[in-house]
């Protein structure tokens, strides 16, 4: 890819180590704008039974035959939606970013990576809670500076087929007023075979982002009990989905409750 892109939200990059940092988006440098990059994979989706894909491409020099010997920099990212009223120019996407490592061209230009899982790598929950089943990953070659933020990269996405889940649940009470506790019990499956379902986060939910009101975990049942004690919980309960990853669609129940103020 040989342009120059517009800066983009702060990510999270975790390196091998799972270290976290705030990068932007690479730019090209001037030093960097006659090398091109390609990146394919080795499919263009993956679900819970094929997960892995891999990465292959090119590395070509200013004189446009292969660059042969040079190191090339991989890294992935899981994509998120996030809640964006005001429309375009903000970008609604977050991204938990890895890096993948430093691979070498061969005698012809080419670099490969084999079984890299095109899913969440980090065991514990994310902080963002509406997943969009997609994965990109990126290859990128910095001819001088590399902290400088400006290089030849470029990007191949993959999309994950998840499995759909379900929520059933009990209210405790109707009418909710200041001060009353609402408890929420219920269950979440999902077909077997599939991963276990003890570990999923669910969510009270009335406002969008990644705010919620209360939550609770499932137990190796896939039943859950979450309370709220206080106002102005009126809408929805979500089953947000933490370690299961990407491969695991979420459920959203309205709850029938009413608010009384008084």
């Amino acid at each position: 890819m040989r342009m120059r892109l517009p800066a983009a939200r702060p990510i999270a990059v975790a390196a091998l180590t799972l270290l976290a940092s705030a990068v932007v988006v690479p730019s090209v440098h001037s030093a960097d704008r006659d090398y091109t990059v390609t990146l394919t994979t080795s499919t263009d989706t993956t679900d819970f039974d094929h997960r892995t894909v891999d990465l292959t491409g090119t590395l070509t020099g200013p004189d446009g035959k292969p660059a042969a010997n040079h190191p090339v920099q991989l890294e992935q990212s899981a994509l998120f939606n996030t809640w964006n009223p005001w429309g375009d120019p903000i970008d609604p996407t977050e991204w938990e970013t890895r890096g993948l490592g430093t691979v070498r061209t061969d005698s012809e230009g080419r670099f490969k990576l084999e079984d890299v899982p095109a899913d969440r790598w980090d065991a514990r929950p994310s902080h963002y809670l509406d997943p969009r089943h997609e994965v990109m990953f990126r290859a990128m070659y910095d001819t001088d500076n590399p902290t400088d933020g400006q290089m030849a990269f470029a990007d191949a996405e993959v999309s994950v087929q998840p499995v759909a889940s379900s929520l059933s649940y009990r209210v405790s009470n109707i009418i909710v007023r200041a001060g009353m506790r609402l408890t929420v019990t219920g269950k979440v499956t999902w077909p077997a075979g599939h991963g276990p379902v003890q570990g999923t986060r669910v969510f009270l939910r009335q406002y969008y982002e990644n705010e919620y009101q209360a939550q609770a975990t499932t137990d190796a049942a896939g039943n859950f009990t979450d309370q709220h004690h206080g106002p102005r919980l009126r809408q929805r309960v979500r089953a947000v989905l933490g370690a299961q990853g990407l491969l695991h669609i979420g459920a959203t129940k309205e709850l029938p409750i009413k608010n009384i103020t008084r």
